[in-house]
């Protein structure tokens, strides 16, 4: 069975480590290539001193960072990557579960890529902004395959637990998925 490439418990690298995990689920990538192409992200980051910047105080949403990975890495071999909705979209939660489970259940050596902001209280700001990978979906879980391994980390979406958009927050539902950043990726043969 994989095991998912684990966050180091200081860096702001969720972002790299879910494409690196969604290319570990799609296209069995090893530790030595996941290695080489988050020295490749850092070196390139490392050239722009704003972006590497953004990055390191989480200044940014990562969007651009991670549709860049996917970009270079479909330069060096197969990769599909479709993002099902732009930034005026406004999937509901329905939607959302209807169009992973379509994704995932759709065959093999697939991922979903996304990221999302839990709160504690449904009025409180996020506590976390964090970039994940999911690789598979039943009725009422999204399974994640996920960097995290504190205690605390949510490695299941329960189908009645999430919005996707904050305005829907509420107690029993503290976790926004933002639909915007959803990547759905797969080996194309």
């Amino acid at each position: 069975m994989l095991k998912p490439f684990y966050q180091g418990k200081l860096d702001t690298f969720c972002a790299i480590y879910a494409v690196l995990n969604a290319l570990r689920l799609t296209h069995g990538i090893r530790t030595t290539r996941a290695r080489d192409i988050l020295n490749e992200t850092l070196m390139a980051l490392a050239g722009n001193p704003e972006a590497l910047r953004a990055v390191l105080t989480q200044e940014t949403d990562y969007l651009q960072l991670v549709d860049g990975i996917l970009r270079a890495q479909k330069h060096k071999f197969p990769l599909e990557v479709q993002a099902p909705w732009d930034e005026q979209a406004q999937p509901d939660e329905n939607e959302f579960w209807t169009a992973c489970r379509r994704w995932l259940d759709g065959g093999t050596k697939r991922a979903t890529i996304f990221r999302f902001l839990r709160h504690m209280t449904p009025d409180g700001p996020a506590v976390n902004r964090h970039w994940t990978v999911a690789d598979r979906i039943n009725d009422s879980v999204l399974h994640l395959f996920d960097c995290s391994h504190e205690a605390e980390a949510i490695l299941n979406v329960h189908r009645v637990e999430f919005v996707t958009h904050p305005s829907r927050i509420a107690t029993g539902r503290l976790l926004f998925i933002e639909p915007r950043t959803v990547r759905f990726i797969r080996l194309p043969f």
